[in-house]
């Protein structure tokens, strides 16, 4: 899986100066697949399961991981109505900044400053990318794989003059 996972990030990364393939509906709606079998493994590794992903989010949140921030969970029930918004397509709602502002805020970085990109929107997508991936990283690494495995690394190097973060 991890070389799919890449394989989408690699993507993003390099389509990011093309508006038409860095979307936010794109990362949304594809990765939600990825995001979905990294809450899942974390589940089995607790000896839990679940049928939908809202169930696994509130599984998830009451196994109280001490790695895991409570505000954590919010911000994948945040990301989940994001991509519900993105298949309906019939919103202008942008649910999904408040999943980018719950994960900078955990992890200690502002994203507004940290991305080069002058364009609003553009900046926002880059932001989400990166708060994207590092959710991914953590829900890995509580489902007990190897910390050594960033691939935030390969957004934050493209999206960034910053190559250093904290997984938390």
């Amino acid at each position: 899986m991890n070389e799919q996972f890449n394989a989408f990030l690699e993507q993003a990364v390099n389509n990011q100066d093309n508006q038409d393939n860095l979307g936010e509906d794109d990362l949304l709606q594809q990765g939600f697949d990825f995001i979905k079998q990294q809450l899942a493994d974390y589940l089995q590794h607790q000896g839990l399961s679940a049928l939908t992903f809202t169930q696994a989010v509130k599984l998830a949140r009451k196994s109280n991981n001490t790695e895991t921030d409570p505000r954590f969970w919010s911000a994948l029930e945040a990301f989940y109505l994001a991509v519900g918004d993105s298949i309906d397509n019939q919103t202008q709602a942008k649910r999904w900044l408040r999943f980018i502002n719950i994960i900078e805020s955990l992890q200690g970085y502002a994203g507004s400053q940290l991305i080069n990109d002058k364009q609003i929107h553009s900046k926002r997508v880059k932001r989400l990318f990166l708060a994207y991936t590092l959710t991914w990283e953590h829900l890995r690494y509580i489902a007990g794989n190897d910390d050594d495995y960033a691939p935030s690394e390969l957004i934050i190097s493209a999206f960034t003059e910053t190559p250093d973060h904290k997984h938390g």
